[in-house]
């Protein structure tokens, strides 16, 4: 008898409430001058890892104005486990990023051509905190007008970017830790400084992960979830801790420093000895060679139907 076909599970929504002591528009240009050396700093051309920036381009989106559209590849296969790597062809080993910034709006999409049922969908919003007469925090309850089942699913966690709780002992760096360190004449971020610091925003992240694989799903939303957190934590820290570096500079000394961090990135990935084929040319050859099943060739659709096609195309169906 044939197997029934598994039922697709719900994704994973999870909201992600991360306040920051800076105003929107600080945060705008700070962001991107930080995303700039983070990727910088996972970049070893002695191992291939790292990240390699396919595209940086204009985009327009309806309803949010102009932004940025841009594409990444980031390898990973040295950071597998020897016995993964031995059964891992190199084209596997990398994901896809595309991602359109129209300020305060903001949506990624993450997949792997070889996992058509896999996917992350980060969608932003930054706002102005709101807080009461205390000083305390006053969220928006639905900032993503979510509705129905994804609305009743959704999971909601707040980012304290001054606690260090539950930051790994390995991973503590005391230059990174926003609870001891002034930064562009703000903090430290000890226990009360969100109802304490002139201005704060929130940006709130909104995750959707889709993994409709039988029998691994809700370990990998498990793995995926727990990883985001950690992630948006240490790159905020991060984001605080390195504000004396960004605070002064121009947009323009900012687009610059990003202009030449994609550069050398993306230098140092297509010259690593062991950073293999990369993109739709590796992909092809893995497909020919039957190294890789339930492949796509096909650009991973978006939740609405529309195309997230390159070319700074919007995810919106804008032109």
């Amino acid at each position: 008898r044939h197997s029934p076909t598994p039922t697709p599970t719900m994704p994973r929504v999870i909201e992600f409430r991360i306040p920051f002591p800076c105003t929107p528009e600080q945060y705008k240009w700070g962001q991107i001058y930080t995303v700039a050396k983070v990727c910088t700093e996972m970049t070893d051309p002695k191992d291939g890892a790292g990240v390699e920036s396919i595209a940086n381009e204009s985009c327009t989106l309806n309803g949010y104005g102009e932004g940025v559209y841009t594409k990444k590849y980031y390898h990973f296969r040295s950071k597998l486990p020897g016995y993964v790597r031995a059964v891992t062809p190199k084209a596997a080993t990398f994901m896809e990023e595309e991602a359109w910034n129209c300020f305060p709006y903001a949506r990624t999409i993450i997949s792997h051509p070889s996992f058509s049922k896999f996917s992350i969908e980060i969608t932003t919003i930054h706002a102005p905190a709101k807080r009461d007469a205390s000083g305390k925090i006053e969220y928006e309850d639905n900032v993503h007008k979510l509705e129905g089942s994804q609305l009743k699913s959704r999971k909601v966690r707040e980012v304290d970017i001054g606690d260090s709780s539950d930051v790994k002992k390995e991973q503590y760096k005391e230059e990174e830790d926003p609870s001891r360190k002034v930064a562009g004449g703000i903090g430290p971020l000890t226990p009360g400084w969100m109802g304490r610091e002139g201005e704060v925003m929130v940006a709130y992240k909104l995750v959707t992960i889709t993994c409709n694989y039988f029998g691994i799903s809700g370990l990998v939303e498990d793995y995926l979830e727990g990883y985001e957190y950690g992630l948006f934590k240490s790159s905020h820290r991060k984001f605080y801790c390195w504000m004396d570096d960004w605070y002064g500079l121009s947009h323009d000394e900012i687009r610059a420093y990003e202009a030449k961090a994609n550069k050398e990135m993306t230098e140092k990935m297509q010259t690593a000895k062991n950073a293999g084929p990369v993109g739709q040319a590796a992909i092809q050859a893995a497909l020919l060679s039957g190294e890789m099943d339930d492949m796509t060739l096909s650009t991973h659709s978006l939740p609405d139907g529309s195309s997230p096609s390159g070319g700074g195309k919007s995810p919106m169906g804008a032109s």
